[in-house]
Formats: structure tokens, C-alpha cells, sequence
């Protein structure tokens, strides 16, 4: 007797992995007559070309954020509709990093003043964004959240991948580089991290010195590649002088 297919996958979902990593996606068959045959499909695009295709089986060697997506395995036997399975592949990554700090030492309408509240926000695109982590250090030490050094997360509903640090009643004792290392709990990928350098400066003004990895054109917000550490850049270092109270 002639029955219509099912099928089952022998994996999770969503699936996360590292990129590098090599992923095999397994689909059986539970069922049909005649016997369904197994075809796997990529939801947008074509299977990458590395794949490699035994039976039910699927195998994507060194995958990369490229290969990322859904993947069916689809059973056909023309006797019915066909069955279909689907599982979406996560490969874990870091993507751009930015900071500003408000009030905007580039503004001339704005000032960072001793005795005024600053605020240093570190944002970063990472995937997937559950997995994100935010560590602060000064001058290379953790900082912990405090009556006058508050560590915040922003709602990622309002601005995903945003964490702040907001410095109360700003003092000479502030000064120093701060860094904000973004980090996925899962490992394996390189953290990004974002210095920013608050200092005095002559004369009588304060100095908002920036760390930039990667100056973005036109813009006033700073990008951060992946790198495992931190590290100085004199070339790339600006100074904003600003008015003190």
C-alpha cells in the first residue's frame, strides 16, 4: 500500500556554531512506501558549494557566517505532499563595534565638565545577540557598577548589543582609558574591544582622548575590529579640549 512520507532530523534547533567549525546535518526517513528520497534545500540561495551530500546527510566543512541560514530536508515519493524538515544554523560572530560618549566632546554646544555627569556608550553587532557579554576595565582593571560608576545594559528591544557607563560627578581622579571588551558566552570568537581615554590636558581645560581602531568616514562614532587585546595606536589618537566649571 502506497502511503506518503515523513521524515524526522537528528539535530537541535536553531544549531550555533563557531566559525571554522564543521556541521553535519542529519534527516531520516519515519515512513513512506514507496521509499521517499531525501533532497536537502537552502531557504535563500544555493547550498554552499563545499557541502557535502551523503544519503540524509549534509556536511558543511569550515563553515562561515556566509553558510548561516536555514536549511529542509525535503521526502519525496509522489504519493501525497511531500514531507519537509527545517533547522536554522547559527554561526556565532562579532561584528562592528562603536562607541560615543555624551555629553559629545566633539559638539561645540557640548562640554565635558568636572563635577558633570559622562556617559561612554559601547555598542557592537554580535550574533547571536543573546550571547553577548559586556566586561569594563580603567585603565586595564574590571570595573564593578558603583554609586559613581554605574554599568548598565540597554533594553535590547531599544538598542540592541548597547552597554553604558556612566561616570557621576566627574573628578581628576576619573581620568584615565577606559575599555569596554565585548565578549560571546559561547567562546571561540576574538572579543572587540573599545578604548576610550578621558585626560587633562594644558591650559585649563579637559582633554577627551580617543582610542579609534578604524575611523568610520563622516561620522562621529568610532569602529572597533575583532582583536584579541587592545592595543595603542598614537596615530590614531585625537584630543577635544573643553571647558572646565
Amino acid at each position: 500500500m502506497k502511503t506518503s512520507p515523513s521524515i524526522k532530523l537528528l539535530v537541535e534547533d536553531p544549531i550555533v556554531v563557531n566559525p571554522g567549525e564543521a556541521i553535519t546535518l542529519a534527516c531520516v526517513t519515519t515512513g513512506g512506501e514507496p521509499l521517499p528520497t531525501l533532497t536537502w534545500v537552502r531557504a535563500v540561495g544555493a547550498l554552499p558549494e563545499k557541502t557535502v551530500l551523503k544519503g540524509g546527510t549534509l556536511t558543511i566543512p569550515a563553515i562561515t557566517s556566509d553558510d548561516a541560514g536555514t536549511y529542509s530536508c525535503i521526502a519525496n515519493n509522489n504519493v501525497g505532499n511531500p514531507a519537509k524538515k527545517s533547522t536554522n544554523i547559527i554561526v556565532r560572530a562579532l561584528k562592528k563595534g562603536r562607541f560615543w560618549i555624551t555629553p559629545d566632546p566633539y559638539h561645540k554646544d557640548d562640554n565635558i565638565q568636572i563635577g558633570r555627569e559622562v556617559k561612554i556608550s559601547c555598542q557592537v553587532e554580535a550574533v547571536p545577540s543573546e550571547e553577548l557579554t559586556f566586561s569594563w576595565f580603567k585603565n586595564g582593571r574590571p570595573l564593578r557598577s558603583s554609586e559613581r560608576m554605574v554599568i548598565t545594559q540597554t533594553d535590547p528591544d531599544v538598542s540592541p548589543g548597547t552597554t553604558n557607563l556612566d561616570i557621576i560627578d566627574l573628578k581628576f581622579t576619573d581620568f584615565g582609558t577606559y575599555t569596554c571588551v565585548a565578549s560571546l558566552k559561547g567562546g571561540g570568537i576574538s572579543d572587540i574591544s573599545i578604548d576610550v581615554n578621558i585626560s587633562s590636558s594644558t591650559g585649563e581645560g579637559l582633554g577627551a582622548r580617543q582610542r579609534e581602531r578604524r575611523p568610520a568616514s563622516g561620522s562621529r562614532a568610532r569602529e572597533a575590529q575583532p582583536i584579541p587585546t587592545p592595543k595603542t595606536d598614537p596615530a590614531l589618537e585625537k584630543f577635544v579640549v573643553v571647558e572646565t566649571r
